[in-house]
C-alpha cells in the first residue's frame, strides 16, 4: 500500500478531485495548509505597515492507494499540477498497515 500526498493550490483543488472520482478513488483526506516558499513571497500593507507573506494558502491531499495504482493516480494529480503550471508537490509513502477501527478491517479492505 502506498501513500500519495499533494499539496497544490487551492483553484487546482477542485480538478485533482473530479479525476480522481472519474478513476474510481472513493475518498482521501483533505487540509488547509501553508506552504512558505521564499520565491512567491510578496508585501502586504497593514494599518500603514508592510509585512513580508510568505505563508501561500494550499490544499493538502492524502491518498491511500494499491500499489498497482500508485503510477496512474500520481500520473493523474502531475498533470492536473501541470497543466495549471502549479508550483505544488507530490509525493508517495510506503504504508505498512492500515486499519479500519469502526469495522475491525485490515490492509487493502479497509480502503
Amino acid at each position: 500500500m502506498k501513500l500519495i500526498t499533494a499539496v497544490v493550490r487551492p483553484p487546482v483543488f477542485e480538478a485533482i478531485k473530479e479525476a480522481l472520482a472519474l478513476f474510481g478513488v472513493r475518498g482521501m483526506t483533505v487540509g488547509q495548509v501553508h506552504r512558505i516558499s521564499r520565491e512567491s513571497s510578496h508585501i502586504e500593507v497593514y494599518r500603514g505597515r508592510r509585512f513580508p507573506i510568505d505563508a501561500q494558502p494550499s490544499i493538502r491531499i492524502d491518498l491511500l492507494v494499491p500499489d498497482e495504482e500508485l503510477s496512474d493516480l500520481t500520473r493523474v494529480i502531475g498533470k492536473i499540477m501541470a497543466t495549471d503550471e502549479s508550483d505544488g508537490n507530490v509525493w508517495t509513502s510506503q504504508i505498512d498497515l492500515v486499519v479500519r477501527v469502526r469495522t475491525g478491517e485490515y490492509g487493502l479492505d479497509a480502503l
